[in-house]
């Protein structure tokens, strides 16, 4: 095939029934964030290559100290953002987004190299309840779209790398991430010397799980470990979070973080069960920029993913019309659920019309006819 009809791996045409849908979602999920206070900001879809990871795709310019990149993250653009133009802004400061984001390399599970993000931080506030609030709004969302199933698992991986940092070994440190990446817990317990380290590892781990059966264990973590306001922070959400009882909430505390991020506290993750891929993640981090810092919570969905979890069908009904027909008609099967498609052939023509489109209806003579 003549290569300019092809494109890059990772990306796609989209042509089908998904890319009203995404826009319908989308619009779902910026609206329910909107009417609880959040502010809709837009972001460019280039900036200066500092600003981003390595897994960005570069723009060419003549100026070589000012390289630019095609965005693979927007949260860096709303840290960008909140630190300079609404750096004077009262706290807090609550913004959501959406746009596309492009990256240099897929993974195995995200093999897409394009995708849209929507998503809402809250910057400048230390409090619980903007955890809450953003998990709740997620949840709600992720539901109004028609996700089933879901599983929201909150990690804490601050606990687990205080622990790591005890291990004076750097060789022996690495083989204990690589088992705990496995939940090789038992191997872990046998090449550890240190019968402290050790039993915080059989805590960690058996502190995992379902949140409401480990609520007595998480409040023990204090006392085990430390991070006492992490730990309440911790009890207070899981008191505070509003699910289906379809759906659950699983407290990580075994975990390496898969890849490196700006989250330094409390993150969460959303799944679907049967689903390939996170549908949504965020959590708490330190918004630095330049001389500024402060507390912040984010939260990204992947709509490549949601349009896979959700349960919604196609119900979408397109119907042929003659070019001249009323508006008042046309209203009314608007209000019936239809698509209109105006033909612009004779009339008597129209069932003949409808049958080349493979539509399954028509109207003649103002009444709906089914082929």
């Amino acid at each position: 095939m003549d290569k300019k009809y092809l494109i890059p791996p990772g990306f796609k045409d989209s042509l089908n029934f998904d890319t009203f849908i995404e826009h319908q979602y989308k619009n779902t999920i910026v609206n329910a964030f909107r009417i609880n206070g959040f502010s809709l900001i837009k972001t460019p879809l280039v900036e200066y290559s500092s600003n981003f990871n390595n897994n960005t795709l570069t723009v060419k310019t003549n100026k070589k100290k000012d390289q630019l990149s095609i965005r693979n993250d927007i949260t860096p653009q709303i840290i960008r953002i909140a630190s300079s133009r609404l750096a004077k802004k009262r706290r807090p400061l609550k913004l959501c987004y959406y746009g596309e984001v492009i990256r240099k390399n897929g993974s195995i599970l995200r093999p897409e190299r394009q995708f849209q993000q929507v998503g809402a931080e809250i910057i400048g506030s230390e409090s619980y309840k903007a955890d809450v609030e953003i998990i709740n709004l997620a949840y709600e969302t992720l539901k109004d779209i028609g996700v089933k199933n879901i599983v929201i698992e909150i990690s804490a991986p601050f606990f687990l790398n205080k622990v790591l940092k005890k291990v004076k070994s750097i060789k022996l440190r690495q083989k204990l991430k690589k088992l705990i990446e496995l939940k090789d817990l038992n191997s872990c317990i046998k090449l550890l010397e240190d019968k402290e380290i050790a039993r915080i590892f059989k805590f960690l781990y058996s502190s995992s799980g379902y949140i409401k059966s480990k609520k007595l264990k998480i409040k023990n973590l204090s006392t085990v470990i430390g991070f006492e306001n992490e730990v309440e922070r911790l009890i207070n959400i899981s008191n505070l979070i509003k699910i289906s009882s379809k759906d659950s909430v699983n407290i990580e505390f075994f975990e390496i973080p898969k890849q490196k991020n700006y989250y330094n506290g409390i993150k969460f993750t959303f799944f679907a069960k049967g689903v390939r891929g996170e549908i949504a993640g965020g959590g708490r981090y330190k918004l630095k920029f330049g001389n500024n810092s402060e507390a912040a919570i984010g939260y990204t969905c992947y709509m490549d993913t949601i349009l896979r979890a959700s349960s919604f069908k196609n119900t979408n009904k397109k119907i042929l019309i003659p070019f001249a027909t009323e508006k008042r008609t046309k209203k009314m099967l608007i209000d019936k659920g239809f698509s209109l498609f105006k033909s612009f052939e004779n009339v008597s023509k129209i069932k003949e019309e409808a049958k080349k489109f493979k539509f399954k209806y028509f109207l003649y003579n103002k009444m709906i006819k089914k082929i």
